[in-house]
């Protein structure tokens, strides 16, 4: 498990993901394998600060400084999908903008190709495996990461935890800024708090 985990690791961005995938998913893999798969990091190499710029001005069409005041060019988290920078709208408030990686969509679809060859193959060569329902298992990822690739869809499933949560004391969901969201970049409120898996 953990040189499977490595492997996928070195593949890139949506090998990551399906290790990650795999990971909660200990009665196809089995426990030992799942655990270890569940180490998988999601920090990547970052990508430039100033890709990222362009990516928001091109999402948003208006130039940054007509929406934040201030962007950090490090991002603070680098995943598998997107990196997160930390900015200050024009209004004043603080801000965390989620920006996906440049040409992860076509990096993705390339890759899902190779996945749906390996399980059709698995299918074919492997009968004790069919079980495991390998194209089943690709066809899932896939819309669960075409999901992911659409900030929009994020931010509207934020927007309705965020609704249904109002007046909870211990609970606190971040606001989507609906002005700076799009496709490919989400913008939403910067809170502190204690992470949910601690």
């Amino acid at each position: 498990g953990e040189r499977l985990a490595a492997a996928l690791e070195e593949l890139g961005p949506s090998f990551i993901k399906l290790g990650q995938a795999l990971s909660v998913r200990s009665d196809l893999v089995g426990d030992d394998i799942a655990e270890d798969l569940s180490a998988l990091q999601d920090q990547l190499p970052p990508f430039a600060g100033e890709r990222a710029r362009a990516i928001i001005e091109e999402e948003l069409q208006m130039p940054l400084d007509a929406v934040f005041e201030s962007f950090d060019d490090t991002p603070v988290a680098a995943a598998s999908i997107a990196q997160v920078h930390f900015a200050r709208t024009v209004e004043g408030d603080d801000v965390a903008v989620k920006v996906l990686r440049p040409g992860i969509e076509d990096r993705f679809n390339r890759d899902i190709e190779l996945f749906l060859w390996i399980a059709r193959m698995v299918e074919r060569t492997q009968p004790s495996l069919r079980r495991l329902r390998p194209l089943a298992v690709v066809h899932t990822f896939q819309a669960t990461v075409v999901t992911e690739m659409d900030l929009r869809l994020e931010a509207a499933a934020a927007s309705e935890l965020r609704e249904n949560t109002e007046g909870d004391p211990g609970f606190r969901v971040p606001k989507i800024d609906w002005v700076r969201t799009a496709q490919r970049v989400m913008t939403l409120e910067r809170i502190d708090g204690i992470q949910i898996d601690e």
